[in-house]
């Protein structure tokens, strides 16, 4: 029955957005993206001390998948260019089994992004966009096995994103590239490198 009902407002959802969608977007107008998609976010996972085992603990560098919800805000600068401000809460999980026991790994993390898109118009409901932007994300990741819970501190993410898309009949989709530099601090230890991801998202587009 829920089911049923998601479903229905969905399509309910859709069928507004293309038919507010009547006039092509353009100067001085604005689009609301609302949406889920998935990226592969990045973190710091650790293993603590053991103090009677004379073990100083350790820290890695981790790349998980999320998925997640997303909304936007563009305004046209002329009939062709946006910009823009997103932001985007993702969550993740994996299960694995060691030595006979189930450690589960999770994680979630917030994207903040600001970018420009330009828009080639196919015709005043359908148009292909793309453009660069800087993201900002910081997660956090956290394992647990049995009864011991383990969590990592804040990997904060700071980098360039690519992408390209469709809109049409009040709808989206669109693939990027991340280009970034995350950082996080354990155990005393500061870790930073260098990493690219693809991402991708679909939903909802409103125009007004």
């Amino acid at each position: 029955m829920l089911r049923r009902v998601f479903i229905a407002c969905l399509v309910g959802f859709a069928l507004l957005a293309a038919g507010s969608a009547r006039a092509r977007p353009g100067n001085g107008r604005s689009l609301v993206f609302m949406g889920i998609g998935g990226h592969t976010g990045q973190f710091v996972s650790v293993i603590p001390p053991l103090p009677t085992a004379g073990f100083p603990g350790a820290a890695f560098r981790e790349a998980f998948g999320e998925i997640g919800g997303e909304i936007a805000y563009d305004r046209f600068l002329s009939d062709q260019t946006t910009l823009g401000i997103s932001g985007s809460y993702h969550a993740g999980s994996m299960s694995v089994e060691e030595f006979g026991r189930t450690a589960t790994s999770s994680t979630h993390s917030f994207t903040v992004r600001v970018g420009g898109d330009r828009f080639s118009f196919i015709d005043d409901r359908v148009a292909i966009y793309a453009g660069p932007g800087v993201f900002f994300r910081r997660g956090r990741w956290k394992s647990k096995a049995v009864d011991t819970t383990t969590e990592g501190p804040d990997a904060t993410e700071l980098g360039l994103n690519g992408r390209i898309g469709v809109y049409a009949l009040g709808l989206f989709v669109q693939v990027g590239q991340n280009f970034s530099h995350p950082s996080g601090r354990a155990l005393g230890e500061e870790l930073s490198w260098w990493s690219g991801s693809p991402e991708g998202s679909l939903g909802l587009a409103f125009d007004f």
